[in-house]
């Protein structure tokens, strides 16, 4: 492949160099930067791209990935990168990934969660948070890699320099003569040089066959909420629930529906000098959850701890911990159950809210 070059103010094209990775690791430094590389919404209908991804993963029995990778939304992607060079980018590589997929698959989240805090120092969530900007579910997600552990449908990449036709047939072939719920792609990444600019084109093999979804991404709509909630919940819930959605309609500057695959969600925000304060989620799995993880990015402590205060003073709320930073602490919606405790709960949204519009 030649490419040529040439700034704005230039009528000359000029040749750009190609640059040869020289070690395995030098493509592996470009997923661990930019995990968005793999484009993700080529493979799979309705979904995020990658955020966050993590180096040698250890798991037992198989040895260390060279790349996991997340979606904001909870799927997971085994990446293995390979020099053209390197004899085991045909046949070996595929029994690789595919013992790394064996091994990940039916891992719980807390397993996967307590390997990524000590190899990051961080929970899982924590860093998804630190790589995405806006609001986002850190419920959703944490249930979006149990599904995919669960049912082991993982995003399978080899990443390589240069790609060779035997490992384009075995991956087209296993896309599109199995029924397996992973999917396996190669990632050629092609680089050039000229002066001070370099190029990346990246070229995604394998996507021609994408596993079906039930819904596609997308915000969801009040009335889908509630036929969502309804379907999934007792009649005691949906009623909890739409006493707090009314509340929230009447009582929160903005009312956020969620954007989630298969569970719905509303947000309370507070808008604060322009900016949006994140308070709780309703979910349509029956969950609440407290968004202490954006709070703490935006509140002085003292007005996160009266807060949290207070929401330990519910009694159906205790269980929520105290080393809550950066956390998104969830509770089933039956904890609001005894009217009192609903009170006692909106009472502290409404305190929250006049510590926020007070501050200058």
């Amino acid at each position: 492949m030649k490419i040529l070059i040439r700034d704005s103010g230039s009528k000359k094209w000029e040749f750009a160099e190609t640059i040869r990775a020289k070690t395995e690791s030098d493509l592996q430094k470009l997923l661990l930067e930019s995990p968005s590389l793999v484009t993700i919404d080529d493979i799979r209908d309705g979904v995020s791209p990658l955020v966050f991804a993590v180096s040698e993963f250890g798991l037992p029995g198989a040895g260390f990935t060279d790349v996991l990778a997340f979606s904001s939304q909870g799927d997971v992607a085994i990446i293995e990168c390979k020099l053209a060079a390197n004899q085991e980018i045909k046949r070996k590589v595929i029994g690789q990934i595919l013992e790394y997929a064996a091994y990940l698959w039916q891992m719980s989240y807390e397993q996967i969660d307590k390997k990524i805090q000590e190899l990051k120092g961080k929970s899982l969530t924590e860093l998804v948070a630190e790589s995405i900007a806006g609001d986002w579910d850190a419920e959703l997600f944490r249930d979006g890699v149990r599904k995919s552990l669960e049912s082991g449908s993982f995003i399978l990449v080899i990443v390589v320099d240069r790609i060779n036709e035997e490992l384009r047939r075995i991956i087209r072939y296993l896309n599109e003569c199995s029924k397996s719920a992973f999917s396996l792609h190669a990632l050629e990444m092609n680089r050039f040089r000229t002066n001070k600019t370099e190029v990346l084109v990246p070229h995604l093999y394998g996507a021609s066959t994408k596993p079906p979804k039930e819904r596609q991404r997308g915000q969801w709509t009040e009335e889908e909420f509630f036929r969502d909630l309804k379907e999934k919940n007792e009649a005691d819930v949906v009623k909890i629930v739409e006493n707090l959605y009314k509340w929230t309609t009447d009582n929160a500057d903005r009312v956020w529906l969620g954007t989630g695959k298969e569970t719905g969600s509303f947000t309370f925000h507070f808008l604060k000098d322009g900016k949006t304060v994140s308070v709780f989620s309703i979910h349509t799995n029956g969950r609440l959850t407290l968004n202490y993880g954006w709070l703490v990015k935006q509140q002085p402590r003292d007005t996160l701890q009266g807060f949290h205060q207070r929401i330990h003073e519910i009694p159906s709320l205790q269980q929520i911990p105290n080393d809550f930073p950066g956390k998104w602490p969830s509770v089933r919606v039956e904890a609001l159950r005894d009217p009192e405790n609903l009170r006692k709960f909106k009472q502290s949204v409404l305190w929250l809210k006049t510590q926020i519009k007070k501050r200058v």
